[in-house]
């Protein structure tokens, strides 16, 4: 008889209304998207499982192909878990109007953002006034309070210590957030410069090395294959 392979056990904080409280914030931010041509909540399942899949990629080991580099994502739970989280929401509320239009428009929206990458403010401003309600503050104790259950053996300054931990890790939760978010206004002039700007900040010596690389073993193998031709001649 086979051994039963036992599944790996949940940390005991994934407790069953911590699940119900994650699978209705999703189904919250679902029925906030609209029935609008392309940004609508199928759009919103599609990038999420992309997003998914290329985060799988990037985070698996082992198989055919030789791990490369995740420039720290790996080892950062909470980059993987803003990605995630900005392609749920990345178009939440969007009305199926480009930015421009509703500034041209002068739009309530326009107004309200001054007229900059309106629908992702939007879509911000959706996901995190619906985060931030009472009842998903248990899913924000679990993600961004690790140590909650061992407060009460501490001293008090090591629990100031924690909170002050806790808070600047939900700080950095949102400006991931924000900034994929934003990052998808591509009709925006001055948004695609930061993106290039930063894309080349820090991927830019990789890719130039990996260039190099290649140039390298092309002319190494351009130069075997010309000799060749050569002594055929001969």
């Amino acid at each position: 008889k086979k051994p039963t392979r036992r599944r790996p056990r949940w940390p005991s904080r994934i407790t069953p209304r911590l699940v119900s409280r994650l699978r209705q914030y999703v189904l919250v931010i679902c029925e906030n998207y609209r029935t609008v041509p392309y940004h609508d909540v199928e759009h919103a399942y599609h990038v999420f499982l992309s997003a998914n899949k290329l985060l799988d990629l990037l985070l698996r080991e082992g198989g055919r192909r030789r791990a490369g580099p995740t420039f720290g994502i790996k080892s950062d739970p909470l980059a993987q878990l803003a990605f995630l989280f900005s392609a749920l929401v990345h178009d939440v509320d969007h009305r199926g109007i480009s930015n421009r239009q509703l500034v041209l428009e002068s739009d309530d929206l326009a107004i309200l953002y001054n007229d900059q990458s309106v629908a992702e403010q939007r879509s911000l401003a959706v996901a995190f006034a619906v985060w931030m309600m009472p009842e998903y503050g248990v899913l924000r104790g679990v993600l961004f309070d690790e140590d909650a259950a061992l407060e009460e053996k501490k001293k008090d300054d090591d629990r100031n210590r924690n909170r002050n931990n806790n808070r600047e890790e939900h700080f950095k939760f949102r400006k991931l957030v924000i900034d994929l978010v934003l990052v998808t206004d591509i009709a925006s002039p001055e948004r695609t410069q930061i993106v290039k700007s930063k894309w080349k900040e820090a991927f830019g010596e990789v890719i130039l090395t990996a260039n190099l690389n290649q140039r390298k073993g092309t002319k190494r193998g351009g130069g075997s294959g010309g000799g060749g031709g050569g002594n055929d001649g001969d």
